[in-house]
Order: structure tokens, then sequence, then C-alpha cells
């Protein structure tokens, strides 16, 4: 039996430099490649292992301990306990992640005739045609995926920190709403240069009735209707100069709350001092977010009460 052991090894090394890539990628450290070349390369160095009189030893758990530490430490380096611990569970995850994604995948796609098959063949030294295009393919698209998933997660936890509550009050009204903290809206009313916040319509439709906050938010082009919900908004009514892309009105209109109340942890902010700005499309694909709020509301001296009040 032929044993092409240099087509294992460069498919090893391979797959170990991928490896410890998503690993960096997902710790967020700057890449060294000498480092990570060198580790991938000490961590391939086990398939030759495996063919000498030491192999059976690659088997033994604390062999595989100790030579994972020592990948770590050449990818990495040592800095601290800590440091140094964070980063060997991360590569722990990272391998069982990806092993496991292929061996998923591989499951999927086998049939049972695949599989007695691969029970009865004869190996030849170097697996299968269609097992080294499964693995050239399908490694990095695991790799891949995870990588995406990683990031999309982290994204979101990022942003429900940014997420709080919010109360707007209006005459005997009171709209709530979650809101984004969003430090890239410097929105603001340019006369008065109170700061905006930017809400969905439709969370006013309860209060003041859908077809009264339509004609709201053609308020810079129509003449309004008078009617029964009109007398609380008609003087609280202002024009904010507003152009996003997709947006075919350079205006959004502006609703003077009587206060809004954001509740963020360990307190609750309250002012008069800012502007409801109307929305008519979804800010957020998954409803995670009805509402942008100013970052300056949460950064100036407003009043704040204690959460037990």
């Amino acid at each position: 039996m032929t044993i092409y052991l240099d087509l294992i090894w460069i498919l090893n090394l391979c797959i170990d430099y991928l490896l410890i890539a998503l690993t960096y990628l997902l710790l967020k450290r700057p890449f060294h490649h000498v480092r990570m070349i060198g580790a991938a390369f000490f961590a391939s160095l086990i398939v030759l292992f495996l063919f000498t009189s030491y192999g059976h030893i690659v088997y033994e758990p604390w062999f595989k301990a100790i030579y994972s530490i020592w990948i770590v430490v050449i990818a990495f380096g040592y800095k601290r306990f800590r440091y140094f611990f964070q980063v060997l569970c991360m590569f722990y995850f990272v391998t069982f992640m990806t092993g496991g994604g292929l061996f998923a995948l591989h499951f999927f796609w086998q049939t049972e005739s695949d599989l007695f098959d691969g029970l009865l063949s004869v190996n030849k030294g170097y697996g299968s045609g269609i097992s080294w295009l499964f693995i050239c393919i399908g490694f990095p698209l695991v790799w891949y995926f995870s990588k995406q998933r990683f990031q999309e997660i982290e994204f979101r936890q990022f942003q429900a920190n940014q997420l709080i509550d919010v109360q707007v009050v209006i005459g005997n009204k009171s709209i709530t709403s979650k809101g984004l903290i969003d430090t890239g809206n410097q929105l603001v009313e340019p006369l008065s240069k109170r700061p905006v916040i930017i809400m969905e319509a439709n969370l006013f439709y309860e209060s003041f009735s859908k077809e009264y906050i339509d004609q709201l938010l053609q308020f810079h082009e129509l003449s309004m209707k008078s009617n029964e919900q009109s007398t609380q908004l008609d003087d609280r009514l202002t024009i904010i100069p507003y152009r996003v892309v997709g947006q075919s009105s350079p205006f959004l209109t502006g609703i003077r709350p009587d206060y809004i109340k954001l509740y963020e942890e360990g307190g609750v902010i309250q002012t008069s001092k800012v502007l409801i700005a109307l929305q008519d499309k979804e800010l957020s694909s998954d409803h995670s977010f009805t509402s942008i709020i100013h970052p300056a509301l949460l950064q100036r001296g407003m009043t704040k009460e204690a959460m037990s009040s």
C-alpha cells in the first residue's frame, strides 16, 4: 500500500493555518503571519510523527493537550496566564466547531450505499478523490460560515448593548419604544438646535389614529384636515431638514413632546428639550428597535431619576 504522506501533510498544514487564522479573527488580534505559519507547520508535524515508532503516543490525551498548548504558544506567544487561557479555549472551540461542521456536512450528504462502500473499500493511502474534494471545498465553506456567524453574533451583541427603552409623553398620551443609541446620529433642528429622535410613525397609530399620522408624514406638502386628534399636535409640529439615500422627501415631520424618558442602566433620563421625527419606514428589518436615539441626550446634563422612583 502506497501512502502519499506529502499530500496529507500539505493538506493538514493548510487546515491548521486556517484554524489559527480563524482564532486570530475571533479574538480580534492583528495577524502575525510568521507566527501563524510557524504554528501551522508545528501542528502539521503530528502527521509525520504518526508514522514513527512513537506514533501511538499521539492518541494519548496528555500528549494532545501539551501539543495544542505549544501550538498556541507559537502562534500567540505567552504574556500572562489569563490571556493565554483565553486563547487556548478559543483555539479548542474553533477546532471543535469546524470539525463538527465538517462531520455534519459529510453526514448530511452521505447515503447508506456510500457508508457501506466506504466500510468495504480498501484504503489507497491518500483517500478517495471525493473525500479530498470534500475536505478542500467543505472546510473553507465551514470556515467562512463560522466566521460570518461569529461576526453577526458579535454585531447583535454590540447592538443589544446600545438598546434602551424610550417613553414619549404628549399630553395625556404615552408612546413607548425600543431605541438604538446611534453615535452617528447628529440630527438636530436647525433653529432650536434640539437633538432629534427618529421614531417609526406606526408607534403613534394607536394614540392618534393612522389616518392623522399619515397626514403628518406629508405635513410639509399638504394642508392638514382638522379632526378630534389634531388639536393635541397641531401646535407642536415642525419641519426638520433630513436627507438620506432612498428617501424622496428632504424633510421629516417633527413633534415637540411634553417630555421623554430614557431608561438606561442605573437610572432614568428625562428631558423636554428634544424633538420627535416621524419615519414612515421600518428602522430595523428584524424589529429589534423602533427608534434612533441622539447620543447627546445621554451626554448632556439632563434630569436623572433613580430607578426606584
